[in-house]
């Protein structure tokens, strides 16, 4: 990979663009919705579009917009990812821009993501690209990266299809980083993620005469219990994997014994080898429940998003990139987030990279990670953000 040799994106944006940024994001922020709810997002992001006269698509993949920059010269076509999204989360921030609809918090920076995209749509038109440019960009306002599969939604919608994009990138808030940092994982970036249900069923009755019964309770405890060997007697030590159980529900009252427990989980892991490893022991783990206890269980598989692997060569360029900038990025090469991630559909199509842009004011240091209710950044990313992926997008050649 190299630079285009085409004109650069400044380091610097002009006070009231920045202002416009800021303004977009609190948008954003204070009026967020659900998976494959975002319309009023996707109206706001359909009008900045036409205000900004940049053609766009919308309806794909049910709520998402597709936007088209494209220079006279003919070229490569390049895209970028931005999700749109909030999650389901009372927000217990007091900013004036705390979210107005309860319940409901972009508390992933998927309002940030939405802004800095809108930005470098902005930035293109503004510094006539399309007159110096070659080729085209494609700007993807993804519906439903929170559980809902968004991305392959879009790819099912033909969004790759038309116009196949030679490379792709995805900005995703850091809040373990500070601004002015991004980190980016060489291969695998993200985990893939099944999640499992299971129910317990066993024999209620009375508390007081729990030999009459077959307690469910206490089957659900033990087998809660022998998850954790799991991943330290079934994973290798040099592997990793991740298996928590998030919600378990079961009874009614402290003298009844129920008649069934049920109970959710999630797994995580970085290869398919240890993926599959870890499910065969979970299924046996259930047997044996059964046997032990003389209950039941339904077990359901629930596979969720795959690994995400970024293409080693697209990180060398956006790590050379970043750095080349005046007052560069500093750019950390990290292990993979056994956190999930949809874009993961995007990169089995084609090649790209998920980045890690650094958000927490330097000054005052680390305070809250993603899916907190008091969640929030440092909103001078919005400019880097900018400034990054529109020089990513801009100076991407392949050789």
């Amino acid at each position: 990979m190299l630079f285009s040799g085409v004109m650069g994106c400044g380091t610097m944006l002009t006070q009231e663009f920045t202002v416009w940024l800021r303004s977009l994001r609190r948008h954003f922020h204070r009026y967020p919705e659900l998976r494959y709810e975002e319309k009023k997002t996707a109206f706001k992001i359909e009008n900045t579009l036409r205000e900004l006269g940049v053609s766009f698509q919308k309806g794909v993949g049910g709520t998402g917009v597709v936007a088209s920059i494209a220079a006279r010269e003919p070229g490569t076509v390049k895209a970028l990812r931005a999700d749109m999204d909030a999650l389901p989360l009372q927000e217990s921030t007091q900013l004036e821009y705390s979210s107005c609809h309860e319940g409901i918090m972009h508390a992933c920076g998927h309002d940030g993501h939405m802004a800095i995209a809108l930005g470098v749509a902005r930035w293109l038109k503004e510094n006539h690209w399309e007159d110096w440019g070659r080729g085209k960009v494609l700007i993807f306002f993804q519906p439903a990266e929170e559980g809902g599969a968004g991305a392959r939604a879009m790819i099912e919608d033909g969004v790759l299809h038309h116009d196949a994009p030679e490379v792709i990138f995805a900005g995703h808030l850091h809040p373990e980083l500070p601004t002015g940092h991004i980190g980016m994982s060489p291969s695998v970036s993200h985990a893939a993620c099944d999640n499992f249900s299971l129910r317990v069923e066993g024999k209620g009755g009375h508390g007081a005469h729990p030999d009459l019964c077959r307690d469910p309770i206490v089957a659900a405890c033990h087998f809660v219990s022998m998850l954790q060997t799991v991943v330290s007697r079934s994973v290798p030590p040099q592997e990793s994997a991740v298996l928590s159980v998030g919600r378990i529900q079961g009874g009614t009252a402290s003298n009844i014994i129920p008649h069934e427990v049920q109970m959710e989980g999630t797994l995580r892991t970085l290869s398919e080898t240890v993926r599959r490893a870890a499910l065969e022991r979970l299924v046996r783990l259930v047997e044996g429940l059964e046997k032990s206890f003389e209950v039941r269980g339904e077990l359901q598989i629930l596979p969720g998003y795959p690994l995400v692997v970024n293409d080693s060569k697209v990180v060398e360029f956006v790590k050379a990139c970043a750095e080349r900038l005046p007052h560069g990025f500093t750019v950390h090469l990290e292990p993979p987030s056994m956190g999930s991630e949809d874009f993961a559909y995007f990169l089995q199509k084609v090649p790209g990279a998920l980045i890690r842009l650094g958000c927490h004011d330097p000054g005052a240091g680390f305070s809250h990670g993603l899916h907190s209710p008091y969640f929030d950044f440092d909103e001078t990313v919005l400019d880097l953000g900018v400034i990054l992926f529109s020089n990513l997008l801009t100076r991407w050649s392949r050789v």
